[in-house]
């Protein structure tokens, strides 16, 4: 008797495009996504001597902190230069030299002076690049097609002589008249149209973003949401999107710890309590993935208990004042705007996880589970 397998479902255009865009987006950020974590928290720390009276703005220790915290997002065009340049086969050192020009002192200067700028008697619209991210990409994506061309006319030979200077002469000036002022208008637009949507029903918005972020997280769709709170933070000062995230990464710290009292496997306790409390840190993939996602109903638990919580900081309009993930460490980020709220809404959705979690009947790992995992690895 033979049996037939049902043939796989091949993915339409649409999911298609968006496998590609979520792919993409991926590349650029998943390199740096530790130091943008890592630079939220010193922007944490930073804010929190501040409010201490510990640090004062006028000072130089100010000053130098103040670098440690934000150079990576002034300097972002120079890291997305990098990691943009292994996606699109750009050469890394040409690449990284063009997020460099973007962000030189003298370009920033008269970007920021009220003088017209003229480039060979054509004047450009004014645009700022530091803390940009869609010009550099842009341009580096351009620049891919500019070293095709050159490796395809100049002999092998020269190739690693000509290409750099050609490179740099053909995409500085279209990325100072095109891409710059193009990713002003679509950075504009992208802030705009997430604040139109917020403001409809910052409730709802926070219900959502809340409950499904995790499977945003689980499909890569959260990448196509760092750009847009980023562009937040360089437009309007502050970002709504990240204090959204708060509810749900909490809530799975609250599932996971439910689940630790209650197995009965040490082993699996012990990997339950160490993933609750990495989420504190604002990384959820332990609890997620080791803990809620497998046990499958504490996962449930941590999405009503996410929405309820993020729901909260919506109708409060909490925000932070930097791009950082919600953690114990980041909290002075999100001191400005409704700090209170925000508090509130991490433990509501930490404690509401862990109590739904705690009193829904759920399968507990065996040991025969663990160590078959512990052989796999």
């Amino acid at each position: 008797m033979t049996t037939t397998q049902a043939p796989e479902k091949t993915p339409n255009a649409f999911q298609r495009g968006v496998n590609a865009v979520i792919d993409l987006l991926s590349s650029f950020f998943l390199p740096i996504i530790n130091l943008l974590v890592s630079v939220g928290i010193l922007k944490g720390i930073l804010t929190l001597l501040q409010v201490s009276g510990m640090v004062t703005d006028d000072s130089t220790t100010y000053a130098i902190l103040n670098a440690m915290a934000d150079s990576l997002f002034y300097f972002i065009p120079v890291f997305l230069a990098y990691t943009s340049s292994k996606r699109f086969d750009v050469d890394t050192v040409t690449a990284v030299l063009l997020g460099c020009i973007l962000v030189y002192p003298s370009i920033t200067t008269i970007m920021a002076a009220d003088a017209p700028v003229y480039l060979f008697g054509l004047e450009l619209s004014k645009a700022t690049y530091s803390s940009s991210v869609i010009p550099i990409l842009l341009a580096i994506y351009c620049a891919s097609w500019v070293q095709k061309a050159c490796y395809k006319i100049i002999p092998e030979t020269f190739r690693g002589l000509f290409t750099p200077p050609i490179t740099i002469i053909v995409i500085v000036p279209l990325t100072l008249a095109v891409f710059g002022p193009l990713g002003t208008i679509v950075g504009g637009w992208l802030a705009q149209g997430y604040e139109a949507v917020y403001n409809l029903s910052p409730l709802v918005a926070g219900a959502l973003i809340g409950a499904f972020q995790p499977f945003l997280v689980i499909l890569g769709l959260h990448w196509a949401l760092f750009p847009i709170a980023m562009n937040n933070v360089a437009v309007y000062g502050f970002d709504t999107i990240m204090a959204l995230f708060g509810g749900a990464i909490f809530a799975q710290g609250g599932a996971a710890l439910a689940v630790a009292l209650k197995t009965k496997n040490k082993k699996f306790r012990s990997q339950a309590i160490s993933a609750s409390l990495t989420t504190l840190l604002g990384i959820t993939e332990p609890a997620m993935y080791g803990v809620n996602l497998r046990l499958k109903k504490p996962m449930v638990c941590a999405c009503v208990a996410g929405g309820i919580g993020s729901a909260v900081a919506g109708l409060f309009g909490c925000a932070g004042t930097a791009f950082a993930l919600p953690a114990l460490t980041t909290l002075p980020v999100f001191m400005s705007r409704a700090f209170v709220p925000f508090c509130i809404s991490l433990a509501l959705a930490f404690g509401l996880a862990f109590l739904f979690t705690l009193f829904v009947p759920i399968d507990d790992v065996t040991e025969e589970e663990m160590e078959a995992e512990e052989q796999s690895a």
